[in-house]
């Protein structure tokens, strides 16, 4: 028996061109901490509800590995969360997340990600959205896709635009700096999905269908 039988989400791999998604691994943990060392966001931009990308090297690494752990060992099927680590031409940039609570039913996912600071500006962000939408529509039956960016996170805001969402209601919470901040969320319906240029490939299909109670493809 191989880990992929006993975790299926780690057969996954969604690719398209030079862009490749696969559910993050512990091997992945130190290049990802590399990567966020000194935080992910410019300027000071609140970006999370939760300040996992400050402090020291150790902090942020260790900050990443748990968090990474709590979503396999929380994962059920009426709430669950899924982390893909994002390569370009095999170098990892970022990566992009997939979450749902009573996805049997609602058929509705939530999206949130994050990039190296150096990769950023690239187009990636918009491509690897595009990518995890389109395929999660396309082979795991979902319908609506939801979004959200804090005040002032303009890059969010326009990668969520170029895929497609639409402004859908907005909120004060409390983000990552400890103060109140407007959160606007946005939502997206398969149907509306502005779709890559290049086709986006997906292998693993059946096994994770199965895994998060769907019936096979």
């Amino acid at each position: 028996m191989d880990l992929e039988t006993i975790w299926p989400p780690f057969a996954l791999t969604v690719r398209t061109q030079d862009m490749d998604l696969t559910p993050v691994r512990e091997s992945d943990y130190c290049e990802l901490a590399d990567l966020a060392r000194g935080g992910v966001r410019n300027d000071g931009i609140q970006a999370f509800l939760v300040d996992w990308d400050s402090g020291s090297p150790e902090e942020i690494a260790r900050s990443i590995a748990q968090y990474q752990w709590g979503t396999r060992a929380n994962f059920r099927t009426d709430e669950w969360t899924i982390e893909f680590t994002v390569r370009v031409s095999g170098r990892i940039v970022g990566v992009q997340g997939v979450n749902s609570t009573s996805f049997l039913k609602t058929r509705a996912i939530s999206t949130g990600s994050w990039l190296a600071r150096e990769e950023q500006g690239k187009g990636y962000g918009t491509r690897m959205r595009s990518m995890i939408v389109t395929a999660f529509a396309e082979h795991f039956s979902t319908t609506t896709f939801e979004t959200a960016y804090v005040e002032d996170n303009h890059a969010s805001r326009r990668v969520s635009e170029k895929v497609g969402y639409s402004p859908n209601s907005s909120r004060v919470t409390v983000t990552q700096d400890g103060e109140a901040h407007t959160e606007h969320r946005m939502i997206l319906r398969a149907d509306d999905i502005r779709v890559p240029d290049a086709p986006v490939n997906v292998d693993g299909v059946n096994a994770f269908r199965q895994f998060l109670g769907l019936d096979p493809s």
